[in-house]
């Protein structure tokens, strides 16, 4: 990872580590709560807007947010360069970077599909966390039921590019640093910022795929010290997602929206695990040899 707080005394950095990552957690749970609307979406009057005007504003909101602020904290809080985030990485780094989430991305098809089967029982959390996922699923089908190839490409934006670059400055490039620092242990940092990153989204039928998926982020960063690998990997994971759904809304390929939502067969699921397990393994094996 990066020392982000090295413009601080020694004896100063862990309280700095604490404060500097229980703020910027805070700061990214408001703005997630008020992102979700809360209880009083209505979503009728929503689904009457024009979805590209939606993901415009959406995008515009995500970019200050999300990359505006994190770029004045850094030179305001940290007075270091922001650019230092943007490292060039290799070619075979960002091969390896694209296999693996490609890999993982089938393994934890069926991660996915086990928590959205999991059973809640019937108390209030149990009925606003189905409430909420069953809102957000109409929302998001009405932003990318594609109307075109201005459409499509306005959502890659949104829903690709800008987190990838924005959701990895937050949660790994600084809350995992912080937290590397403060807990002084940089696996307790990756699974605990994994776990945030999953909970923020709101989506608990998502929370243990969305986890896994930001711990692997974690540790990717962390082996390689650049976090342009961990924003390469995100853009993968949501990019591909966005290309099979117009892909298969433009009859390209010959897949129903339920069959999207399956996981993988488990064979081809047990396959992908030992790949990636191998996939991570010689990335890991590169970055300590470097």
């Amino acid at each position: 990872m990066q020392d982000i707080l090295r413009n601080y005394a020694e004896d100063k950095q862990q309280a700095r580590a604490w404060a500097f990552g229980l703020g910027l957690t805070a700061y990214i749970s408001i703005v997630m709560m008020l992102g979700s609307g809360g209880d009083d979406v209505d979503t009728s009057m929503i689904l009457g807007m024009d979805p590209i005007f939606l993901l415009a504003a959406q995008g515009v909101v995500a970019t200050l947010m999300f990359i505006g602020v994190p770029a004045l904290f850094n030179g305001i809080a940290l007075k270091i360069p922001f650019s230092e985030y943007f490292s060039n990485v290799s070619l075979i780094t960002v091969g390896m970077t694209v296999l693996i989430s490609i890999s993982f991305m089938v393994v934890n098809s069926a991660i996915g599909e086990w928590n959205m089967n999991l059973d809640f029982g019937s108390s209030d959390f149990a009925e606003w966390a189905k409430q909420s996922e069953e809102q957000l699923k109409v929302l998001t089908e009405h932003l990318t039921n594609f109307t075109g190839t201005t459409h499509f490409m306005m959502a890659f934006v949104v829903v690709a590019i800008i987190p990838a670059i924005g959701e990895e400055l937050l949660f790994r490039g600084l809350i995992q640093n912080m937290f590397s620092k403060a807990f002084g242990n940089h696996h307790v940092a990756i699974w605990v910022t994994g776990f945030i990153f999953a909970a923020i989204h709101m989506q608990f039928f998502g929370v243990m795929p969305r986890m896994l998926l930001g711990v692997l982020f974690g540790y990717l960063y962390h082996w390689s010290g650049k976090l342009s690998v961990a924003m390469i990997g995100h853009l993968v994971n949501n990019g591909l997602a966005l290309i099979a759904l117009y892909l298969t809304q433009q009859d390209v390929v010959k897949v129903s929206p339920e069959q999207m939502e399956e996981a993988a067969p488990w064979p081809v699921v047990l396959l992908f695990t030992v790949i990636s397990f191998v996939l991570i393994r010689t990335f890991y094996k590169k970055f300590q040899h470097a």
